[in-house]
């Protein structure tokens, strides 16, 4: 499968453009703390990773590299996609609309 980046940016505009029409402005992280699978085993689904392996991420921390890079104090990277993905898969499991 290949996605074109235009599609998913396109995609991206359309679910921020719902939640603001639903009148969300802001989102609380409520949570900070959450699980984080190793890449290597992620996509292992027949294989799961053992305990030993997963590790902590921090919402707080991801949105702190994530924030720095919409204000223009860091440049932006790749890998920052991942800090992203962490706060956008907090807020599409919490917000129901």
């Amino acid at each position: 499968m290949r996605i074109q980046l235009s599609d998913l940016r396109r995609a991206a505009d359309a679910l921020f453009d719902h939640l603001e029409r639903t009148g969300r402005t802001e989102i609380d992280l409520t949570e900070d703390f959450y699980w984080n699978i190793p890449e290597k085993r992620l996509y292992s689904v027949y294989s799961p990773p053992p305990e030993s392996e997963l590790t902590v991420g921090q919402l707080s921390d991801d949105w702190n590299e994530v924030a720095k890079i919409a204000s223009g104090q860091r440049p932006p990277i790749a890998y920052a996609l991942v800090w992203l993905s962490s706060l956008l898969r907090f807020i599409g499991s919490k917000l129901v609309s």
